[in-house]
């Protein structure tokens, strides 16, 4: 059990370094929105996921108020998606585009297996590797498409100076 609170403990301060090291300053208003729909989304999913018993979290933070694990789903996640949203370069080329998706979902996906396998902090019930990699790429689309209709018309998010 210490071992897991420790991974957790490690997880926040990863999680807050990489944010402030891989999201360049100019962009942190697009990481930040990016972290906050990959949390919107991860909650609308992940509670039918823990509650029907396809995923568990034996050792988790709050264990009395929640069934999710907070740490992995609604910060770490959360943060990697806003990394993955901000280094994503939409006008590249479509096999850019989707070896960059395949990548950063199957390196998502070997983590999580590496928590389920070698700690309790997630364990798959009903659900398998690849039922897990679809979940977690499911999971980056629809956040990414929700990210992508915010910024749809850039022009009205720009100020040329002049009070309106």
């Amino acid at each position: 059990m210490l071992m897991e609170h420790l991974i957790l403990l490690a997880m926040w301060l990863f999680g807050f370094i990489a944010f402030l090291l891989f999201i360049p300053r100019k962009e942190w208003r697009k990481g930040l929105l990016a972290f906050l729909m990959s949390q919107a989304v991860i909650w609308l999913c992940d509670m039918p996921s823990f509650k029907y018993g396809l995923l568990s979290a034996p050792v988790r933070e709050l264990p009395k108020a929640t069934d999710l694990p907070l740490t992995i789903n609604y910060f770490f996640y959360p943060v990697l998606f806003a990394i993955y949203y901000v280094r994503y370069q939409p006008k590249s080329s479509l096999w850019y585009r989707f070896t960059y998706f395949f990548v950063w979902a199957t390196g998502t996906t070997l983590f999580d297996i590496m928590l389920e396998r070698y700690t309790d902090l997630l364990e798959y019930q009903l659900l398998t590797w690849y039922g897990m990699w679809i979940y977690i790429g499911f999971l980056n689309y629809v956040s990414q498409a929700c990210c992508n209709w915010f910024y749809k018309d850039e022009a009205l998010f720009q100020t040329d100076g002049r009070p309106s």
